[in-house]
């Protein structure tokens, strides 16, 4: 076999699986980021992915490759280029759609990555994007609160993902009262202070999400 086949199998075993993995984890994060993980996950999916188009590429292979044209430098048909941008963009948008699907719970992915693909609890509802006001209970006793939201004109609040240490920013925090947690209310809406909040979990004794 010669330099260019031993390429062409390399990636048709190992392309499709690291494209659909990689578009994947950008969506919900380094989930199962384990070699052993990664390595199976890779080529799991390069070998269904392949089941589906074996024979696209073998009429490729035995007509424009083996039959020396290729080799040859005659001209490829146009359909043979976007069989090879195909290849490599069919798994990259599923990728990309079943990990948004993931992360906003929708039941379908599931087929896709079993029925608790996030390895943590904190990554199955971070992953979402929740939008709304966040009490935490530190482990001294005292009381904090914020608002856990999203925006494009300012700083975003954020939650580190596995397999990083758990920490969790607040783009916002309100006056609690901090021996009971009760928000402090000005016109039926929590006070904000026009500050942030930066804290490692490993400080929390548990946090409470309600709905903005």
């Amino acid at each position: 076999m010669d330099t260019f086949e031993g390429l062409a199998v390399a990636a048709i075993a190992v392309l499709p699986g690291a494209l659909y993995a990689w578009s994947y984890e950008r969506q919900v994060g380094n989930w199962g980021i384990g070699l052993s993980d990664r390595l199976f996950r890779f080529l799991g999916t390069s070998a269904l992915f392949h089941v589906l188009v074996a024979p696209v590429t073998y009429w490729i292979w035995t007509n424009h490759v083996r039959s020396g044209d290729l080799s040859a430098g005659r001209p490829l048909p146009a359909y043979v280029w976007l069989a090879v941008a195909a290849y490599a963009a069919i798994p990259i948008a599923l990728g990309s759609r079943v990990g948004r699907a993931t992360a906003a719970h929708e039941h379908w992915a599931r087929r896709f990555t079993g029925s608790r693909p996030a390895p943590r609890a904190w990554d199955y509802f971070f992953a979402s994007e929740p939008r709304g006001w966040v009490r935490l209970k530190l482990k001294s006793g005292t009381w904090m609160g914020g608002v856990f939201r999203f925006s494009s004109h300012a700083l975003t609040s954020y939650a580190a993902g596995y397999p990083e240490a758990q920490d969790l920013f607040l783009s916002e925090t309100a006056d609690v009262d901090p021996a009971t947690g009760r928000f402090i209310l000005v016109d039926g809406e929590p006070r904000l202070r026009g500050t942030s909040l930066l804290i490692r979990w490993e400080e929390v004794e548990f946090l409470e999400f309600g709905d903005v």
